[in-house]
């Protein structure tokens, strides 16, 4: 089931993404940067501020588990839906669960008319292969110094929907 989250609930996120990021990003950064993003992009307050700018946080859950999560901003004025955030617990990849999220963001933007979404995700990330197969291009190539000497090394990619 999917549940969108209210401000007051987005300690979900922190705690999910501590529990993800370092399982599923230790081969593509080093875990000093994992520490620096986790700290950087997942803290309270950054995720509050991000709620009032518009971004949307919603969970999959089952029962009482929270198998994973997604942040999302539908932007009418460039007819997209920026995909901010996709994890989901390692321990369900390859169980549909990123799609069923996928699938509702996606819903989410057509129910305003908007046409297409694009994200930004790492080029060495094996889900660069989960969203060519559901039609995503690579848009453009980006290295974005992030601060302490890091860098996100991504690809953005979108479809149309």
């Amino acid at each position: 089931m999917i549940v969108k989250l209210t401000k007051g609930e987005l300690k979900i996120i922190q705690n999910m993404a501590n529990e993800i990021w370092p399982i599923c990003f230790k081969e593509m950064i080093s875990e000093s940067q994992i520490t620096y993003m986790l700290n950087w992009m997942y803290n309270l307050k950054t995720l509050g501020d991000n709620f009032q700018k518009g971004h949307q946080f919603i969970v999959y859950k089952k029962g009482s588990k929270h198998l994973g999560f997604a942040s999302f901003e539908l932007r009418k004025s460039t007819n997209t839906v920026r995909l901010h955030k996709l994890y989901v617990d390692p321990s369900h990849h390859h169980k549909g669960t990123g799609q069923i999220l996928l699938e509702f963001v996606i819903n989410e933007g057509r129910n305003v008319k908007i046409s297409k979404l694009d994200l930004f995700v790492n080029r060495t990330n094996p889900a660069v292969n989960f969203y060519q197969k559901l039609g995503f291009k690579s848009i453009e190539s980006v290295d974005l110094e992030i601060g302490n000497g890091f860098f996100m090394n991504d690809y953005r990619m979108e479809v149309e929907i």
